[in-house]
C-alpha cells in the first residue's frame, strides 16, 4: 500500500510513456497519438460540438478473415458517418471488439493503416458478436456537423447529439429471472433514473447492455427496443459478461441546456433509493460548453498478478488525465474489465487510493471470459473534462 500512496502522489509529474503531447489549440479536436501503437492516441479531447453515435458495425461479407472483415466494417463505418455528417478522421472514441483474441493482431493492423492521420483514443475487447459468423466490429463516437437543437437518428441508427450537456447513467443490474426480464426491468429504472435529472428517453443517444448468456442476445434487443415504444431505439452496443446478474445497462443522454459554471463542468448525482457508492456515482453530468476528454484502453501488460496490474494501469490512467489537463476529481464515465478473481477486490482497493469519494465517475465494472490480448487481467477507459483551470 506504501508503495501505491507513492504512486499516486507521483502521478501527473510524468507525461505517458511514448505519447506525443499535443499543443492546445483552437482545433474541436486534439490528439495524443501513441508511439508504440500507430493509429490509436492515449486519449482526444474534443470540444463541446455534435457528436455522432453508432452501434456495432460488422462487415457485410462474414466468410472473410478477420482482417478482411475489419477493413469492410470500418469501410461500412465509413459509409455511415458519412450520411450522418461525420467521417473516419473525426472519430474520437473507436471501440472494436473481437470474438476470437487471435482476431486482435489483425485489428491492430487495420486500424493502424487508417488511423494513422487522426488516431482515436482506441478500446479493444473480446465478446461474443450478435451477428452470427463475425470476428470483428467497431462504434464510434464522432464529431459531427449537423447542429440540431435535440437528438436526432438517421435512418440507419445512428444517434446525433447536439452541443450541450450530456449525462451519464451508470450500469444498473436486475437478477432477473432470466435475460428477458431483468433487460426489461432495468430499462425502467434506467428512465426513472432520467426522470430524476429533468430528461427523457428521447434524450438517449446509446444504450450498452452487458448480457449473459449472450445467446440469447434477441431477447436483449427486443426488450431494449420494446422500452422506447414507437420511436427509434438509440444505438445499441452488446457486450458479454459473466458477472452475476443476467444484465447491466447503461446510458449516455443528451442535456443541451444543462449549464454550470466551466471550472465545474462535472456533477454527481445519487438516485433515490439507491445506495451511494464511494467508487461509481449512480449518474455523473457534464455541462454545456465543457470539452470532453476520451482515454482509450489502459491494461496493465502481460505480466504480474491483478494488483500489480491494477497499479501499472492506474499510473497510465493519471498520466493520461493529467496531460490532458483533467484530473482524477474530473472523470465522467469508466468501464472496467476484469479476467480474473481476484481483479474485483484490487480495483476496490486501489480506487480506494486514487479517487475522492465525492466524485467518483459512472461507470461499469465488467467480468468478462477472456481478453483480447495474452496476459492482460484486467483493462479500464474512461471518459473525463477538464479541470477548468
Amino acid at each position: 500500500m506504501k508503495n501505491l500512496l507513492l504512486t499516486s502522489l507521483a502521478l501527473g509529474l510524468l507525461t505517458v510513456a511514448g505519447a506525443q503531447t499535443p499543443a492546445m489549440t483552437s482545433s474541436p479536436i486534439q490528439r495524443s497519438p501513441k508511439n508504440d501503437r500507430s493509429g490509436t492516441s492515449w486519449y482526444v479531447r474534443a470540444a463541446d460540438v455534435p457528436l455522432i453515435f453508432t452501434g456495432q458495425v460488422f462487415a457485410t461479407d462474414v466468410s472473410r478473415d478477420a482482417r478482411g472483415q475489419a477493413e469492410q466494417a470500418l469501410d461500412q463505418l465509413a459509409a455511415q458517418l458519412g450520411r450522418a455528417g461525420g467521417d473516419l478522421h473525426r472519430i474520437v472514441r473507436l471501440n472494436a471488439y473481437v470474438a476470437d483474441p487471435a482476431a486482435t493482431a489483425a485489428v491492430d493492423a487495420v486500424i493502424a493503416a487508417r488511423f494513422a492521420a487522426a488516431p482515436p483514443a482506441v478500446t479493444v475487447a473480446y465478446t461474443a458478436l450478435a451477428k452470427a459468423g463475425a470476428l470483428v466490429a467497431f462504434d464510434a463516437i464522432v464529431v459531427g456537423d449537423r447542429a440540431g437543437s435535440s437528438v436526432e437518428f438517421t435512418a440507419d441508427g445512428a444517434a446525433l447529439m447536439p452541443a450541450g450537456g450530456k449525462v451519464f447513467v451508470s450500469g444498473q443490474a436486475h437478477a432477473g429471472p432470466g435475460l428477458a426480464t431483468s433487460a426489461k426491468t432495468v430499462m425502467q429504472n434506467l428512465f426513472r433514473a432520467l426522470e430524476h435529472v429533468g430528461l427523457t428517453k428521447a434524450d438517449v443517444v446509446q444504450v450498452k447492455a452487458f448480457i449473459k448468456p449472450f445467446s440469447e442476445h434477441a431477447d436483449a434487443i427486443a426488450e431494449v427496443k420494446a422500452s422506447f415504444g414507437n420511436a427509434p431505439m438509440p444505438p445499441l452496443i452488446l457486450v458479454e459478461w459473466t458477472t452475476g446478474s443476467p444484465s447491466e445497462i447503461e446510458l449516455i443522454a443528451s442535456a443541451p441546456k444543462l449549464t454550470r459554471p466551466i471550472e465545474d463542468a462535472a456533477a454527481f448525482v445519487s438516485l433515490p433509493g439507491m445506495t451511494t457508492s464511494p467508487f461509481f456515482a449512480r449518474v455523473a453530468t457534464v455541462a454545456a460548453e465543457s470539452p470532453l476528454i476520451f482515454i482509450a484502453g489502459l491494461d496493465g501488460g502481460d505480466t504480474g498478478t491483478a494488483r500489480e496490474q491494477w497499479k501499472r494501469v492506474f499510473d497510465q490512467l493519471g498520466n493520461a488525465l493529467f496531460d490532458s489537463g483533467s484530473s482524477f476529481r474530473h472523470m465522467v464515465k469508466a468501464t472496467y474489465y476484469r479476467h480474473d478473481d481476484k481483479a474485483r477486490e484490487m480495483l476496490g482497493a486501489v480506487r480506494t487510493v486514487f479517487y475522492d469519494p465525492t466524485r467518483p465517475p459512472s461507470a461499469s465494472a465488467l467480468d468478462v471470459p477472456k481478453m483480447p490480448r495474452p496476459g492482460r487481467l484486467v483493462m479500464l477507459d474512461m471518459i473525463a473534462v477538464p479541470t477548468g483551470k
